[in-house]
């Protein structure tokens, strides 16, 4: 390819076919002075995907053919431009690397504009560069649409990617609108180009619940398009998202031309179809896009920044952008404080677009006060991280609240920054009280710890512990926390119910394994852990078991605590599962463990009748999926599905008298029955028992761990040492064999 001055003959075209506008009389010698001509011969590469994007092309004569390259050495043709097109309109506003492969389909003649010469150019028709980058818009969209076409229905033929862009209308949908309504009629089908689209359904109870969250290449409205009946979800954008309608006409059109791509529709839609049967394979799309944002100035955001970006970057290639990074890499002082009516905003928003499909992660840092650049980053982030520092007034800020009339729908999280001598955060609550938020982390940035679990959580990749009740049986999580800790696994949500949810929250709370097995050696001690009483709320009044928890826990909060940590009780009030995500420790664990009719209720802040979680779910795996979204969940189950049967002997009738003369084997009496206690304590876990049945269930886990112990009694308190060995040995084969087969995904 060679360069050089543009003869008579093409000026005429050049002004002719692209700059009879935007650029007045006055500025056309201007560029035509900065323009050189390039002559390209049939088959000629005028550019090569990957290359530096350093000048734009625009086409006066000839046919140029446009090319995507995929991984596997094949391409794609996806374009031709004729005369009066553009080409590499993208390296005039970013000057990265080139997208598309460009070659000459005949004697094709060119003019060349340096990035430089724009620039000046610029500088000196501000009017004219809004103009132009209004029009290249519509082929910085094309670019997008033909990606995400092709990410979708794989390989296409250039007359497949006509007919498909012919027939697709695109719409723009804001953050926090909704695109249409459960139970609605309607039969199109959308598929995302930019943006995040969360999926809701209402549940029997009128509660709207999250049963996805889908980005750039997903099609939601498939079921209603394939069956005509009512759509089975709500559709609501997180963030400001562009989407490609196809009708119902256009489907069935292309249904007859390219049934191959339209396959793939039907295909999302079986899959749809089937999470929608098991409700066990629900997924989140891991997040790639992040805001931070400062609760107030002088929060440390860029030092997060960085320190998180190195931290994903251990993960997938991950990169950092504030407004000054915009404006440098732009080369336009500025640039990133334009306005969203500015058509520069909807050029640097694909820019950003481009930046979220080559990355892995994309962190945008905020302003310190309210800008165009952080409206700009809220608006296309499917995360925002409000960054805080512990010691500073909890009360939300100036730009929290310019947050919240921003309108999107975004996960909203809070990051408390501690200094590193911080042993434990403290005051978490008063952070919480005045937000809504999803989440939040507690992190000392010089913590690599603290920065690899805050990194994992954010983006969709924890790896959570369940912890389920079963008595005495119970004990093998002391087990497992010591194999645990042996495998170099990293916990970053921990929960559980019962005996499960005191163990959880002493691995929260930091407690070694060691004295976790001396508070198990005291409940071997009836004087330590039965206080009886006069038999009317339960046969205990549970005041010694309180004081345990309270001994261990002191008033230690769960929001306090380095590692989030939840447990599960019972509200006999409203028949429902009570999920303990923060106050007190050992309330929450006292109310997790209250066994009806051997232990008393306790009493929630809204007089809720707490007992013992098993009653409504024992192994709550459900509840650690929705929090590691697309993570890994571990899980130990001390609890059999089937109580081993038993020689009982009595009748429609029973003396307790009997029963223990029976018991004790005394004058021949034969009558054997379960102890009241056993009962009460196997009548908790019945509705639990039978959920683990269900394969839909278990499959919530990534790993399951059920050590053999239904040998031993639920009550066999005195007998800790043997059940924490099995847990111990069961665990770490278990956890061997997982992490040979790459289950675990740092």
């Amino acid at each position: 390819m060679t360069t050089h001055p543009l003869p008579p003959t093409l000026r005429t075209l050049l002004v002719q076919r692209h700059f009879h506008e935007p650029f007045p009389p006055s500025g056309v010698d201007d560029l035509v002075a900065a323009l050189d001509h390039v002559a390209l011969e049939p088959g000629a590469t005028l550019l090569r995907q990957g290359d530096p994007g350093n000048a734009l092309y625009l086409v006066l004569d000839g046919r140029l053919s446009v090319h995507a390259e995929h991984a596997d050495g094949t391409s794609t043709a996806v374009d031709e431009i004729g005369p009066g097109g553009v080409v590499g309109e993208m390296a005039l506003l970013t000057g990265l690397a080139r997208t598309a492969t460009v070659r000459a389909m005949q004697r094709s003649d060119l003019a060349r504009l340096a990035r430089s010469d724009f620039e000046c150019l610029a500088e000196h028709y501000p009017e004219a560069l809004q103009e132009f980058l209004r029009r290249i818009l519509p082929r910085l969209r094309r670019t997008q649409l033909i990606r995400v076409l092709t990410e979708l229905f794989g390989e296409l033929d250039e007359q497949a990617l006509r007919e498909l862009e012919a027939r697709l209308q695109w719409i723009p949908l804001a953050g926090g609108a909704t695109l249409f309504r459960e139970g609605e009629l309607g039969d199109d089908v959308y598929i995302v180009v930019n943006g995040r689209l969360r999926v809701l359904t209402t549940d029997r109870d009128g509660q709207e619940r999250v049963l996805e969250e889908v980005g750039r290449g997903a099609a939601v409205g498939e079921l209603a398009l394939l069956t005509g009946e009512p759509r089975a979800a709500t559709i609501v954008a997180v963030r400001d998202s562009d989407l490609l309608r196809l009708s119902k006409a256009a489907f069935d059109e292309l249904l007859l031309s390219q049934p191959r791509a339209m396959m793939q529709i039907a295909r999302a839609a079986a899959m749809r179809l089937r999470r929608a049967a098991s409700r066990s394979g629900q997924r989140f799309r891991a997040t790639r896009s992040f805001a931070l944002v400062p609760a107030r100035p002088g929060v440390p955001l860029a030092e997060f920044a960085r320190r998180l970006e190195a931290t994903l970057g251990q993960h997938d290639t991950a990169v950092r952008l504030g407004s000054a990074d915009v404006d440098r890499l732009l080369a336009r002082p500025g640039i990133a404080q334009s306005g969203d009516d500015s058509v520069i905003h909807d050029a640097i928003v694909a820019w950003l677009s481009s930046q979220e499909r080559d990355h892995g992660y994309l962190i945008l840092e905020a302003d310190a006060e309210w800008t165009p650049w952080t409206r700009r980053c809220l608006r296309q982030s499917d995360r925002v991280l409000v960054v805080a520092r512990a010691g500073d007034d909890p009360a939300p800020g100036p730009i929290e609240a310019a947050c919240d009339a921003a309108g999107t729908r975004a996960r909203r999280e809070l990051v408390l920054i501690h200094p590193d001598a911080t042993a434990l955060p403290a005051g978490t609550a008063a952070w919480l009280a005045p937000r809504q938020l999803d989440a939040h982390h507690h992190l000392r940035l010089g913590d690599n710890g603290d920065l690899r679990r805050v990194a994992r959580r954010i983006s969709g990749r924890a790896t959570g512990l369940v912890l389920g009740g079963g008595g005495a049986r119970g004990f093998v999580h002391i087990g497992m926390l010591r194999a645990l800790g042996e495998s170099g696994v990293e916990i970053d949500v921990v929960g559980g119910t019962s005996i499960g949810a005191l163990f959880s929250a002493a691995c929260a709370a930091g407690i070694t394994v060691e004295r976790m097995m001396a508070l198990a050696e005291s409940f071997a001690s009836r004087k330590k852990l039965l206080d009886r009483t006069l038999p009317l709320t339960s046969l205990m009044t549970g005041a010694k078991v309180t004081a345990i928890y309270r001994q261990l826990f002191g008033e230690l909060r769960i929001e306090d605590l380095w590692i989030p940590m939840f447990a599960v009780s019972s509200d006999l009030s409203r028949a429902q599962a009570v999920v303990h995500r923060h106050g007190e420790v050992w309330r929450a664990i006292r109310a997790s463990t209250a066994i009806p009719a051997i232990f008393p209720p306790i009493l929630g802040d809204g007089n809720e009748v707490l007992v013992d979680g098993n009653v409504m779910n024992n192994m709550p795996l459900d509840i650690m999926r929705e929090l590691c979204e697309d993570g890994q969940v571990l899980g130990v189950n001390p609890m059999p599905t089937a109580d081993k049967l038993k020689p009982y002997v009595f009748g429609s009738s029973l003396s307790g008298w009997k029963a223990l003369l029976g018991r004790l084997r005394w004058f021949g009496v034969r009558t054997r029955a379960p102890s009241i206690l056993g009962i009460a304590m196997r009548a908790t876990e019945i509705n639990s028992a039978n959920r683990m049945r269900q394969p839909s269930f278990r499959a919530l886990a990534d790993l399951l761990i059920e050590p053999p112990v239904s040998v031993y009694p639920i009550l066999a308190f005195d007998e800790t040492a043997p059940i924490i060995d099995i847990g111990y040995r069961t665990s770490r084969e278990a956890l061997a064999a997982w992490l040979s087969t790459g289950g675990h995904r740092a």
